[in-house]
């Protein structure tokens, strides 16, 4: 590990006092995983994949382990997979890795043109993530971090067209000072649908690839054509804590396929639409929990009765 990298992650992990910063701390890890990549090529999975654990853990413990299900044997075999598919990656990687400090300060310039003042709360950290996300919060051993992947950045973004991705990230880092996350469907319901609502306010004709409704498939069209059973099927789950549940709208589709993987995005952009007829975007972004609850759950049931009702009861 390098000393800039300790002295980075030592201020970060530290905190401070004091008044207040005048920018987010910002970590860059890239660097470590292309470092390691090269300095095991040729070895065994397994062994490779224990010596990563080792090396790369201390950079951030307790980011690099499975999530949202993931057995350890399944998340053993994405990281080898990362580092075997990295070669092919590593360019557009390298590409990511230049040109994110310079994106993200402009993407804040940006987003304090609707939230004036904005200072991210949180240390944000650029990495490697395995193939587990372009960005977002994680909290890893009590502290929240804004970490963003250059691995998925690099994958599926062009980092010329980063603004309306990081409104979207940045929001939910503003939302939380307003909003507890809960473990029902409601709550990443409502965090989810006014992230994706905030990027569209505030860029203007963004369509839906740059809002990121267009990925792994495009999500809108084929919502839209079954809007009636995708408002019936969210509001059946929407105080579920189920696992399950909570993968059919966020991750990885209704389990029968009937709904775009991650449709429940755009079901929540839907939902926030419809309640920025009466309230701007801020006053959205501060509503305590119990009010978002009350307002989403009257939009939900409003838009439903539009489409002439469900004809069964919700699950509790």
């Amino acid at each position: 590990m390098s000393k800039t990298v300790l002295l980075l992650l030592g201020a970060m992990l530290a905190g401070g006092g004091g008044t207040a910063p005048s920018a987010a701390p910002y970590a860059d890890l890239t660097a470590e995983f292309a470092r390691f990549a090269d300095e095991t090529r040729g070895m065994e999975d397994g062994p490779r994949v224990a010596r990563f654990k080792k090396t790369m853990d201390p950079l951030l413990p307790g980011f690099y382990a499975p999530r949202f299900g993931a057995t350890g044997t399944q998340y053993d075999a994405q990281i080898a997979k990362a580092l075997k598919d990295f070669g092919k990656l590593r360019p557009r990687y390298e590409q990511v890795r230049k040109d994110f400090p310079a994106a993200f300060d402009a993407g804040l310039q940006h987003f304090r043109k609707e939230f004036p003042g904005f200072v991210p709360h949180v240390p944000v950290v650029l990495l490697h993530s395995a193939g587990e996300m372009d960005g977002g919060t994680r909290e890893l051993n009590g502290k929240m971090y804004l970490i963003f992947g250059a691995d998925v950045i690099a994958a599926i973004h062009e980092t010329d067209e980063l603004t309306p991705f990081l409104d979207h990230e940045l929001f939910h880092v503003e939302h939380s000072r307003h909003f507890a996350d809960c473990d029902q469907v409601w709550c990443p319901l409502w965090a989810e649908g006014l992230a994706t609502y905030a990027a569209q306010v505030m860029n203007p004709g963004a369509d839906d690839r740059l809002l990121m409704l267009a990925f792994p498939e495009p999500i809108r069209a084929a919502v839209d054509a079954r809007w009636a059973e995708a408002l019936c099927f969210t509001q059946a789950r929407l105080f579920s804590a189920e696992q399950s549940d909570l993968s059919a709208l966020f991750v990885g589709g209704s389990g029968n396929q009937e709904f775009p993987q991650r449709f429940g995005y755009y079901v929540g952009l839907r939902v926030a639409e419809e309640l920025g007829r009466e309230h701007t975007l801020p006053e959205l972004a501060r509503m305590s929990p119990g009010q978002a609850k009350a307002a989403l759950t009257a939009a939900l049931d409003g838009m439903i009765r539009k489409t002439n009702g469900c004809g069964s009861a919700r699950k509790p």
